[in-house]
């Protein structure tokens, strides 16, 4: 597995940092640690100079980070390039075939900016690889389960088979939930014959299945998540409206940053 983790030097990615570490050591994975900068040519003939400093500094502070996490005996190298954070992680994981991206969430305010507006927002929405937004206070030896939240439309295998393949290493039962306005019939019995297809498939791991009936979508997912902070959620991309619904709501924000859970985004 290669995991590919954007830096902007602060505390958020540090632990991200910290966050991939403990996942390249459970799924011998290696890491690339990424920063990205953008560069501004308004500085006339100091421009050159500017560009050179911050390059050259970035390239200190990686090389350092590289030798540490080489020292932990993990398979670390580093990657700068000059452009927009988002575009350049994007591009450069899907160019060069990672299997996820963790990221923190921006900035030291953390789950007070908006992650629509957010480098890891873009990302989210943007990015063709799997990614996994770790807020400030998340830490990998904290979760205890891993929560999958399911829309249950139109469910695709290869979702399934790239959250097993992610997170299988892990070592932590599983979770799916899906939250329902209403007693739907329909939904209950496709969510039935998904818990029996998936426990028949993969017959050694936990599996549990619960359905929750809330009068709203949004804030059922909120209450889960207060209910079960020990959780590391999962969620399926199958198109941007439903996060962008979502991510566009200030109480989905903090849903869906809420200080101690981490969430993967499936692609």
């Amino acid at each position: 597995m290669k995991i590919l983790v954007p830096t902007d030097f602060s505390d958020n990615a540090a632990n991200a940092l910290e966050f991939a570490k403990k996942i390249a050591h459970k799924e011998n994975a290696s890491i690339t640690l990424f920063y990205a900068f953008y560069a501004v040519y308004d500085f006339a003939a100091q421009a050159t100079e500017i560009l050179g400093q911050i390059e050259q500094d970035a390239k200190t502070a990686l090389k350092k980070a590289v030798e540490e996490g080489k020292a932990e005996g993990l398979e670390f190298n580093y990657k700068i390039v000059q452009g927009t954070v988002a575009s350049a992680v994007t591009s450069f994981a899907y160019r060069e075939d990672y299997d996820l991206v963790v990221m923190g969430t921006q900035g030291a305010s953390g789950i007070k900016k908006a992650l629509i507006g957010s480098n890891t927002g873009h990302v989210i929405k943007e990015s063709k690889t799997s990614v996994i937004a770790v807020p400030e206070k998340a830490k990998l030896e904290l979760v205890t389960k891993i929560s999958v939240g399911l829309e249950l439309e139109k469910e695709e295998e290869k979702f399934f088979n790239s959250l097993f393949k992610l997170t299988v290493d892990l070592g932590l039962p599983y979770e799916f939930f899906h939250i329902q306005k209403e007693g739907n019939f329909e939904k209950e019995i496709e969510f039935k014959g998904l818990e029996a297809h998936l426990k028949e498939k993969y017959p050694g791991l936990s599996l549990d299945f619960k359905i929750y009936n809330h009068k709203d979508t949004e804030k059922g997912l909120k209450d889960y998540l207060n209910t079960n902070k020990d959780s590391f959620l999962v969620m399926f991309y199958k198109g941007k409206s439903f996060f962008e619904y979502l991510f566009n709501k200030s109480e989905s924000l903090k849903m869906a940053y809420h200080t101690h859970v981490p969430l993967l985004i499936i692609k």
